[in-house]
């Protein structure tokens, strides 16, 4: 072991919606008292969040995967953990190919990928906890669904993300609220398909709905609609 049992780094590859993932695992290992570091090499665990959307992106997911074994071997950090996209669908491949990682955990195994390393349960669900930013301080990503129906050939989200399901209305002015106070003025709504919120909850389309929610927020002054389906 070397002497950085307490320092965590997360590298986060993909699209926003992975970066909001790492946010909420940064925010549960902050909690519980664990250090998160830019430099991996001063860390005694790295988390890589990977992307497997595109092949150039599970190629470059893979790459780092590799860098960072490397890492280790050189005795330089004790621990590897991927999770994401790519570790969802081609997990026990990957474990099988790339021996030096410890543990593969799928897209939202927050709280999983905390008690492996920690042995400690966090509810990441607590309204209480404000989430960790990647972002500059005047804006941050919510994220209002998971997952998606839509079965277009070129794409493997379905597989990775599961079917679509969305967030509660309450859920997410909460969210907003605590963003809020932390001084984020713009908020970005990110899902893999916007137009298709609320249809397995309300059994309609509620993005209006939701956004006259949060326009009632205080200090949230813009908010602005990402990865809308074109139709």
């Amino acid at each position: 072991m070397n002497n950085n049992n307490n320092k965590v780094s997360v590298l986060t590859l993909g699209c926003a919606k992975n970066l909001v993932d790492s946010e909420y695992l940064i925010t549960g290992l902050k909690h519980i008292g664990y250090q998160m570091v830019d430099d991996v090499s001063k860390s005694s665990v790295v988390i890589i969040n990977t992307c497997g959307f595109l092949d150039v992106a599970r190629e470059e997911s893979i790459e780092k995967i590799l860098e960072i074994e490397q890492k280790k071997q050189d005795g330089l950090i004790d621990k590897i953990i991927v999770m994401g996209c790519l570790a969802e669908r081609y997990g026990d491949e990957l474990q099988k190919e790339i021996s030096g990682v410890d543990k593969f955990f799928g897209s939202e195994e927050h709280e999983a990928v905390i008690r492996f390393i920690s042995g400690k349960s966090f509810n990441l669900d607590d309204p209480d906890i404000i989430r960790a930013s990647l972002t500059p301080k005047h804006y941050s990503y919510l994220k209002i669904a998971e997952g998606c129906d839509r079965p277009c050939s070129f794409c493997a989200i379905p597989l990775m993300r599961g079917k679509h399901r969305s967030t509660p209305i309450e859920d997410l002015v909460t969210n907003a609220k605590s963003l809020a106070k932390k001084g984020v003025k713009e908020i970005m709504l990110i899902a893999q398909d916007l137009t298709f919120y609320g249809l397995d909850i309300y059994k309609k389309r509620a993005l209006s709905e939701l956004l006259k929610a949060l326009c009632k927020v205080d200090g949230i002054d813009w908010i602005r609609l990402h990865y809308a389906y074109p139709s």
